[in-house]
């Protein structure tokens, strides 16, 4: 079982969202996507060591080896904004609950640990922030503007593309403190409803949740 982090989700955000980085143009609502093979199962945009200690968790969630050739994933900023477009050529999950079905994705100042047996692909995440806390990150099958959303959770009303349902709740300093992540569930359950589908736990990357 994961321990809750408690408190610091009602504070409030600090300025910590001057966001910068390799931004485009404002995309328009995704309201189509595809049944998810892999599914977002954990972000944290922000951590003891700062706003570049962070890390996306990637879970396979069939009975097969699924190539992540071709697809990408997207950092959003609190106005949908791309901020960064993140390749995933090379890498191979392997089916659920083995090891190698999950991917982590790291931040150059990434304090944490990684459990054994996952995936782990070092970023460079642009700007100073990297992954917004008020942001987004989203997955998709190909780099193509016509690419259906796998999946993606938004930290804000804002951040429409990436967002299911309403939003989650969004880290800030005090949760940051306390190495805390946006997470699924043991079952990496996905409702399309991020603030149903995701809670602020401990960070757990590689493990199941």
């Amino acid at each position: 079982m994961r321990r809750l982090v408690i408190g610091g989700i009602a504070l409030g955000m600090s300025a910590l969202a001057a966001l910068s980085g390799s931004a485009s143009a404002d995309e328009p609502d995704v309201t189509q996507q595809a049944i998810s093979n892999v599914v977002i199962n954990e972000v944290s945009a922000i951590g003891p060591n700062g706003e570049l200690d962070e890390a996306i968790e990637i879970r396979n969630m069939t009975g097969d080896q699924l190539s992540l050739e071709g697809y990408v994933v997207r950092l959003y900023s609190s106005t949908n904004q791309v901020l960064q477009t993140i390749p995933l050529s090379g890498v191979t999950l392997e089916p659920r609950d083995n090891d190698g079905d999950i991917l982590v994705l790291t931040g150059v100042n990434f304090s944490s640990t990684v459990a054994p047996g996952a995936q782990v692909q070092p970023i460079a995440f642009q700007g100073t922030v990297g992954i917004p806390v008020n942001g987004g990150v989203a997955i998709f099958g190909s780099a193509a503007p016509t690419a259906v959303k796998q999946d993606g959770i938004a930290m804000s009303a804002g951040a429409v593309t990436p967002k299911e349902g309403t939003q989650a709740a969004p880290e800030n300093i005090t949760t940051a403190q306390l190495e805390a992540s946006n997470a699924r569930n043991i079952l990496s359950t996905d409702t399309n409803n991020n603030r149903v589908d995701f809670t602020l736990h401990h960070r757990t990357f590689g493990a199941r949740n």
